[in-house]
């Protein structure tokens, strides 16, 4: 996770007092992206094209019935043959055909499950891109208030810097501390500036990135509360993985679906029968007036004694892509564990460190105002405040970013468990 995306709410109660009634929440700034996002959108085209594709399997099992026909106009000369000379004719034929599958091997079978695994497969990737869309708008969502929040920060300090740099001046003219305090001073005050427009620049791209996410102007935000963990324990959470990742189920659909795959290879080396029942009628076909009209039901078979091989290299393609899923199936287990335990871990450390940083916050302000009052009355050296200032900004910075990590680690680790 980038320090850019870790940032956070910050001292959030101060803008939630002044948001307007029109403002965002996190969960419409969620549901929105899932209207608009194109990669969810390209994720669902797939899973049509994957319904669509099993629609296709099962019509394999179903009657098709043909029709086929012509009609032409012309003349024939059969010199007297049969006793007939030229003539104007208008041959015509007509046929229909009723074609049913009775036995394929079983591929026909071994195709619907195919497709229906793909499927599912598909089915269940677009609840991963969704559930990972959902984190990454959680991303942006803080990322942006995080940003406005350390440009706030930044902006408070620039004014008070600004004042102890006037009250420096003042001070140094009536001779009351060193050129050295003065110079320090005005060395913080050009820092603080630098950091403010290094603030600005990091509010206008995470204003940019959240508008590519989502799709939307983050215009105003509100402050989303800090989520609950989605399951109370580790061993739980691992546990909800096995249940529920999209991305491991997605992985054991699809070796069920190279598993199908395989038996329907494999079922290419059996004959295949059909029921067939036909009707047809033709007109002036041979000579004027020619008819004949039938009615035919058959049964119609097909069996491949050699293909010059293809029907092995089928096999053993179908084979070893069934091995590829299995060796897939491993790696997603191995992988949604590790990434599982690694979200558990931050979200516990989040929740650490936010109390922490809540603390050394409130610290590090009561420290800048006493040493504030010890400075106007002469105590101690302007230096010392410039460093309470400093320290000040750091520890409120710090409770954003951890404020922030709060929020991000439980997205993270609900969109692991297919939960978002």
């Amino acid at each position: 996770m980038s320090a850019r995306l870790a940032l956070a709410l910050g001292v959030v109660s101060a803008l939630a007092a002044g948001l307007p009634a029109t403002a965002m929440s996190l969960g419409e700034a969620i549901a929105m992206a899932q209207r608009a996002n194109p990669t969810l959108a390209q994720s669902r085209d797939e899973a049509d094209a994957a319904k669509a594709r099993l629609a296709q399997a099962h019509a394999a099992a179903l009657p098709s019935v043909t029709l086929n026909g012509s009609a032409e106009g012309g003349s024939y000369n059969l010199g007297g043959f049969f006793g007939f000379r030229r003539s104007t004719v208008y041959p015509s034929e007509v046929s229909l055909e009723l074609r049913q599958p009775i036995y394929a091997g079983g591929g026909i079978a071994a195709g619907i499950d195919r497709a229906r695994a793909a499927q599912e497969a598909a089915v269940l990737r677009v609840g991963g891109t969704r559930a990972l869309l959902s984190a990454q708008v959680a991303e942006a969502y803080v990322d942006v208030l995080s940003a406005r929040e350390v440009a706030r920060l930044s902006d408070i300090q620039v004014k008070q810097l600004t004042e102890v740099a006037r009250h420096a001046k003042l001070r140094f003219a009536d001779g009351e501390i060193p050129r050295t305090d003065l110079a320090e001073a005005e060395a913080r005050l050009a820092q603080a500036q630098a950091g403010q427009a290094q603030a600005a620049g990091d509010v206008a791209r995470a204003e940019s990135h959240f508008q590519s996410v989502v799709g939307a102007a983050p215009d105003a935000l509100e402050p989303p509360a800090p989520p609950p963990l989605p399951v109370p324990t580790l061993d739980d959470a691992v546990a909800k993985a096995s249940d529920s990742s999209p991305t491991l189920l997605a992985a054991e659909a699809s070796l069920r679906s190279a598993e199908a795959a395989l038996r329907a290879a494999q079922a290419e080396r059996l004959p295949s029968a059909a029921l067939t029942v036909s009707a047809g009628a033709m007109r002036d076909q041979f000579f004027p007036g020619y008819r004949n009209d039938a009615v035919a039901v058959g049964v119609e078979g097909h069996w491949t004694l050699f293909a010059g091989g293809a029907v092995t290299a089928r096999i053993d393609e179908a084979r070893a892509a069934r091995r590829s899923a299995e060796d897939a199936l491993d790696a997603a287990r191995a992988q949604v564990r590790d990434a599982v335990v690694d979200a558990w871990e931050d979200a516990q450390v989040a929740r650490s460190t936010a109390k922490a940083a809540a603390d050394q916050a409130a610290a590090a302000e009561t420290a800048r105002d006493s040493v504030a009052q010890e400075v106007r009355v002469g105590q101690k050296p302007t230096l010392d405040l410039l460093n309470a200032e400093q320290e000040a900004l750091a520890a409120d910075s710090a409770l954003v970013r951890a404020r922030g990590s709060v929020v991000v680690s439980a997205y993270r680790l609900s969109a692991l468990l297919g939960m978002n």
